[in-house]
């Protein structure tokens, strides 16, 4: 949920119960204090009815209508009731329909008459009075919800505006294109302090990064030399005569191991530079004339293991892209797709406007399909694989904004570059706002 929903909602839960509390509360004390001001008039009233009888000694049970309905009856001598407050309802001739009253019954001895005394004081304009309160709360309700919702929301954007700047600014940072954040000062402290330590966190990962972009710079480049001096004294020591088969075999298992070590080396410095940015030179790549180049070159491996060879290339496929990177993208997928291949089996490389897609068929996966672009993933059905290339095939599509997909349908491997992405990603002012 997001966070002006989130205390959105909160307010107005608040305040809706606050209001039904506030409300039932505000209607008792209403009714209370209606209650208490009609009684005070019945008693005033019942003292201006016993202020008239007195000077009627001879009363038959009558029905008076004054302000207030009045009943008096004549009572036995013995008789007595306790005074009371009641409510009850008469019907109104006039209007059709029972309307409420407030009662309020007694007995008064005027000589020696005993008399039974009902005044009843109409309560409709009280009820109206109080349902006019409750319109009147309802619509003070809606009127504070409303405003409270389109203010909040207004505030909201104004106060947490530094918030989300520095959020989108982390968000888009990186290391290579700006060490620096630039965050914009705020007033809110709380924003500031984090604000702060947003920018320490990121010149400490900036100052981590070059230390090691210069000891994995300076480690490839030491390590390429003595390797370098190794393949050439191996070389020199195979041209010597005399070796048993076992001293032949032993030296030239060291020559595999000592390639396959520069192998990955030469792999990892490739692997640097781009993440370093050190390929920004930019051309006009014929995607199907540097395919077929690199197809003509794997020719050989490709009839000597009589694989099936079918192509599907768009001849208007130019991308903006260096031209190292784009021959090393298409050189380890298509050795991909031989290396991982059957005997007899099938290539198939299709390229569109939008896409590269190149398929094999071959044993399925013996590893997750998402770790396939690690480093050092491979599949234990070939050995001579070092585990990088499908990684340096990620790296240089993220270099350029492409999605690299991998699935396996119909007994075909298949992997895909688009060379647009394939999903949007919001940015927060949109999530948020």
């Amino acid at each position: 949920m997001k966070l002006l929903n989130k205390t959105s909602l909160i307010i107005v839960t608040v305040a809706l119960f606050i209001f039904f509390l506030g409300g039932i509360a505000f209607y008792k004390i209403i009714q209370s204090m209606i209650i208490t001001q009609v009684d005070r008039e019945l008693v005033n009233q019942k003292h201006n009815v016993i202020n008239e009888l007195n000077s009627f000694l001879k009363l038959d049970d009558v029905f008076l209508i004054t302000e207030n309905k009045i009943n008096i009856k004549r009572m036995d001598s013995r008789s007595h009731i306790d005074e009371m407050f009641k409510d009850t309802v008469l019907y109104d001739q006039r209007e059709k329909l029972f309307v409420p009253y407030r009662q309020l019954r007694f007995h008064t001895i005027i000589g020696e008459n005993n008399f039974k005394v009902s005044i009843y004081r109409s309560m409709l304009e009280a009820e109206n009075l109080i349902e006019q309160i409750v319109i009147t709360m309802t619509l003070m309700l809606v009127a504070f919800i409303l405003s409270m919702f389109f203010l909040n929301r207004y505030f909201f954007r104004k106060i947490w505006d530094d918030f989300f700047f520095a959020v989108n600014k982390v968000q888009k940072y990186n290391l290579r294109d700006d060490p620096n954040l630039n965050l914009q000062i705020s007033e809110v402290e709380e924003f500031q302090m984090l604000n702060e330590v947003f920018e320490t966190l990121t010149d400490r990962i900036h100052k981590d990064y070059l230390s090691l972009k210069e000891f994995t710079e300076n480690a490839s480049h030491e390590i390429q030399t003595p390797l370098s001096i190794m393949r050439a004294k191996i070389e020199l020591l195979l041209q010597y005569p005399g070796y048993k088969e076992d001293q032949v075999a032993l030296i030239s298992s060291l020559n595999e191991a000592v390639n396959r070590l520069s192998n990955i080396n030469k792999v990892l410095i490739l692997l640097t530079r781009i993440e370093n940015n050190q390929y920004p030179e930019l051309s006009k790549v014929h995607l199907k004339e540097r395919i077929d180049y690199h197809l003509e070159n794997f020719k050989e491996v490709i009839e000597a293991r009589n694989i099936s060879l079918e192509s599907k290339l768009d001849n208007n496929v130019e991308l903006n892209v260096n031209t190292v990177l784009a021959d090393i993208l298409i050189i380890n997928l298509i050795k991909n797709a031989i290396r991982h291949n059957f005997d007899d089996g099938r290539l198939l490389i299709d390229l569109g406007s939008n896409s590269l897609e190149i398929s094999n068929t071959g044993p399925e996966l013996n590893i997750p399909s998402d770790q396939m672009f690690n480093r050092f993933v491979r599949s234990q059905n070939t050995s001579e694989s070092i585990g990088l290339g499908l990684s340096l095939v990620k790296k240089i599509c993220e270099l350029y904004d492409f999605d690299i997909q991998y699935l396996y349908e119909n007994k075909l491997h298949k992997l895909t570059v688009y060379f647009t992405k394939i999903k949007t990603v919001k940015t927060l002012n949109q999530t948020y706002y």
